[in-house]
């Protein structure tokens, strides 16, 4: 098995893993399908081992904002970055999602010493919203919204080898729901997508939005990271930045 990061894990943590998942309960949800609610009770541990998911924040009565996706290996039950008790948002299967589900009394406790699977699968869980929710803060429109499409192909590839390996991918979501985790309405999304199809780096239609030069996608946010979000600050220089991620030795 591999982290979140997709790092490899030694074989001696692999059989420790074994021992506490064999008691791991099984369950399926559909697309749209709510999985953890807001202010519910943590009662398990429970980790998504397939598909992907969007965290939603409640601020107000009829008012809920798409906080961030989470996808294989992250933690959405007890001990969670979601909340340590209670949940402190809506997790939704963004597309068919699969999840382990395992009784408190069976997690393996924390050593401060070596720390748990499970409790480095929650700090990689941690990791991955920080990231997304500072990207929502400090991005302009077209960067948060070209982080959203970097992200989601992450995550629904994560557990797709074949996937990873084709030139384009047809994301199985809507415009609207991509626009609300880029915090932007669907016009403002509708506008900066047709930008970024200009440039040739994806396609779109009334009903589906597909992404080329998978790879480079693939490789986009580790680029942001390393070069800052100025090689996504607009279509141009996105698509001049996925361009350079296609060259043949990167």
């Amino acid at each position: 098995m591999k982290s979140p990061e997709g790092k490899d894990r030694k074989p001696e943590q692999d059989c420790g893993e074994v021992q506490w998942l064999k008691s791991a309960d099984v369950r399926s949800y559909r697309r749209g399908q709510t999985i953890v609610e807001t202010g519910s009770e943590l009662a398990e541990w429970v980790a998504i081992s397939q598909g992907a998911a969007c965290l939603v924040s409640k601020v107000a009565t009829d008012t809920r904002v798409a906080v961030a996706a989470l996808w294989l290996g992250d933690v959405i039950g007890w001990g969670s970055p979601l909340g340590k008790l209670a949940s402190r948002y809506d997790v939704t299967a963004l597309v068919d999602v699969t999840t382990i589900n395992i009784p408190l009394g069976r997690v393996p406790p924390t050593d401060p010493h070596r720390p748990s699977d499970a409790a480095q699968l929650c700090a990689a869980t941690e990791a991955r919203l920080q990231e997304q929710i500072t990207m929502r803060l400090a991005g302009n429109g077209l960067q948060r919204l070209v982080s959203v499409l970097a992200t989601l192909a992450t995550a629904l590839t994560s557990d797709n080898p074949e996937a990873q390996q084709a030139g384009s991918f047809a994301l199985p979501i809507s415009q609207a729901c991509i626009g609300d985790l880029s915090g932007l309405s669907r016009r403002q999304a509708w506008i900066l997508l047709g930008q970024l199809a200009e440039q040739g780096w994806l396609r779109t239609s009334k009903t589906k939005l597909t992404l080329e030069g998978l790879s480079s996608w693939l490789g986009l946010m580790g680029e942001v990271e390393r070069a800052g979000l100025d090689c996504i600050a607009s279509a141009e220089q996105c698509a001049a930045t996925l361009a350079r991620l296609a060259r043949p030795g990167r």
